[in-house]
């Protein structure tokens, strides 16, 4: 259903930012992407303890899901909480229920009992007042006990399964961030893995409530700790293992034994009774059945009913239609304004997060993603054949490279190269600006650092003066800690391949959030303050600073119309600026809140608001 809106207020704001009259309509394109993503896959049991079932738990924008699915019969069933986005822990618990540690809001653990469906699944709460996510739960020792380990104070909590008792058991880590696999000993010692600016494993003992790293200084100061990390599993030999950068260890009594051969236990995976375990499933609702003695693989199939995952961002496309992209699970979308219709297309790149940066160049759509910013091309006049082949569609080109994790600002710059600025890998600071060339198909510079210590957030391009424009956030990949104090702008001259200025963004900001070009200046935002100031390019200068004044100032949504004026989103309102005079007026205000951006055509501005797509027509 589509729902029509119009305003028409006049009200003067202060610090130069005013609201004008508008006649312009809000309208619900629907919602493009009602699949989830499949966040957890394991066997389970049916209501008298046997295990023959399948589970699969969704993540949405929307309260988690749970199919339960029959192998053998294929009659499958769906199971709907009522709060929690999603959930990395799913465990089989020693009661023979289903437990789920969730993400995203305050690590709740919830409950599902196969016995007892007509209860649905049952909320009990959050273990630790601090923590956001459980992301990874284990069975302890005493058969009773669930543990879970944490974000954002690396944690490990418990939950009795006889008794309902939580406890948080306190930081594993004094630094860091993420505690993200958890793992149960031979001898009852629980183990986890902590990062991600300093990796470590960490072994806690249930009864003294104590804790220890069990990797040695030579180990830790490794350099394939800092790029790989480290993890740990529980065993299909009733040992935990883990992973120091490239060496595993046996994980016994508190303790880390380096394995000569370098080859742990496989991890346990709960079989059917006819031996087989479920090795893979997807948002399509496609799973796969392998027998581990064999490696005969078999397919199967359920269906089930999303409510709908949010569009992450929102661009134009070479063909006048309107893109953008779902994060978890990564999904293309496509609106095409002449016909009202949407399409959900598919994943167009290498990787399963969300496109962070999309622009149309020559009758293509690229785009790049999280992770480690995969760049991709996509040809809408062609069918549909991912791969990295010439002859595929979308096209896969790789990664962008070192200091590239979130691909947040992308742009086209002089002779048809792409220019791409990213926040760097998880605990590591200085993210970089990369530079693609579609003729060569390949990477041809890359920048780390180019801003000391920052990300990568905003980009520009000014086709007169052929300078590239760019900003910064303080912040770097997730678990790090920024050292810097406020964002940067920097000027780029892509002929000398040289930084020929930077300066401070604006005082106190600490991050870029957009940026722009219009009549031989740079208008860009920044946050939290929600300033707009204005760079004069002839003179080289910042010449006007203001405040937007209008809600929160959104990621990659600020841009030049036809019209001559620039517009820009915040989290509740579109707002103009006068390229002459720098006034700010408000367009129109959407109260259901603006969640990202941004494509601005003839029509209007597009952009998500929750679950769906949304347009202001002019």
């Amino acid at each position: 259903m589509r729902g029509r809106y119009a305003f028409a207020f006049v009200i003067l704001l202060g610090m130069g930012v005013v609201t004008m009259g508008w006649a312009g309509e809000f309208t619900d394109l629907g919602i493009p992407v009602k699949r989830g993503m499949v966040i957890g896959r394991m066997v389970g049991p049916d209501a008298n303890g046997e295990m023959t079932k399948l589970y699969f738990n969704f993540n949405q924008d929307g309260p988690l899901f749970l199919v339960q699915v029959d192998p053998v019969t294929g009659e499958t069933k769906q199971f709907n909480a009522e709060q929690g986005r999603g959930a990395w822990g799913f465990i089989v618990g020693p009661d023979n229920r289903i437990y789920f540690g969730t993400c995203g809001s305050n690590g709740a653990l919830m409950r599902f009992d196969p016995a007892q469906p007509e209860k649905g699944i049952e909320y009990l709460g959050p273990p630790s007042q601090t923590e956001s996510y459980t992301w990874m739960l284990t069975i302890g020792k005493d058969n009773k006990t669930l543990y879970g380990c944490t974000y954002p104070q690396a944690k490990i909590i418990s939950y009795n399964t006889d008794t309902g008792e939580m406890k948080d058991h306190g930081r594993m880590s004094e630094t860091e961030m993420y505690s993200r696999a958890i793992a149960t000993g031979a001898n009852g010692w629980i183990y986890t893995s902590v990062g991600f600016a300093q990796n470590d494993i960490i072994a806690f003992d249930p009864k003294t409530g104590q804790h220890q790293s069990v990797t040695t200084e030579e180990q830790r100061s490794d350099p394939s700790t800092k790029s790989m990390g480290a993890t740990v599993h529980n065993g299909a030999d009733g040992h935990a293992y883990g992973r120091i950068g490239k060496q595993w260890l046996r994980l016994l009594d508190g303790k880390g034994e380096p394995l000569a051969d370098n080859n742990p236990a496989p991890a346990f995976d709960q079989a059917l009774p006819d031996g087989r375990v479920l090795t893979d499933a997807d948002f399509s609702g496609k799973y796969v059945l392998t027998n581990p003695n064999t490696g005969e693989k078999t397919e199967g199939h359920f269906d089930y009913a999303g409510a709908g995952c949010a569009p992450f961002m929102v661009g134009i496309g070479p063909d006048e239609c309107i893109y953008g992209s779902t994060a978890m699970p990564l999904l293309l979308f496509r609106h095409d304004p002449a016909t009202g219709e949407n399409a959900d297309l598919g994943n167009p790149v290498n990787t399963d997060g969300e496109i962070y940066s999309m622009q149309p160049l020559d009758g293509k759509l690229w785009v790049c993603a999280y992770g480690s910013a995969y760049l991709s091309s996509y040809d809408p006049k062609l069918p549909w054949n991912f791969g990295s082949g010439p002859e595929n569609n979308p096209r896969d080109y790789g990664t962008m490279g070192d200091g590239h994790l979130r691909p947040r600002a992308m742009l086209i710059g002089p002779g048809k190269t792409i220019y791409v600025g990213s926040h760097p890998a998880y605990g590591q600071l200085g993210g970089a600006m990369g530079v693609f060339d579609p003729a060569q198909g390949k990477v041809v510079e890359n920048y780390r650092n180019i801003v000391q210590n920052q990300s990568i957030t905003a980009l520009a391009y000014d086709e007169t003066s052929g300078l590239i424009f760019g900003g910064s956030g303080i912040y770097g990949g997730g678990g790090s800690t920024p050292t810097e104090k406020e964002a940067h702008f920097y000027v780029w001259d892509p002929v000398e391949k040289a930084k020929t200025q930077e300066f401070v963004a604006n005082a106190g900001d600490i991050d870029v959030a957009s940026m722009a070009v219009g009549a031989g200046k740079v208008f860009y935002i920044t946050r939290p303050s929600g300033t707009l100031c204005v760079y004069d390019i002839g003179r080289g200068e910042v010449i006007d600073r203001r405040p937007v004044g209008l809600g929160t100032p959104l990621d990659i949504s600020l841009g030049l119309h036809t019209d001559g004026k620039l517009y820009g989103l915040t989290n509740t309102s579109i707002f103009s600026i006068d390229p002459a005079t720098y006034e700010i007026a408000e367009v129109a205000r959407y109260e259901s809140g603006i969640g990202c951006g941004w494509a601005m055509t003839k029509d209007g501005i597009y952009f998500g608001s929750g679950v769906h797509l949304m347009r202001y027509g002019w």
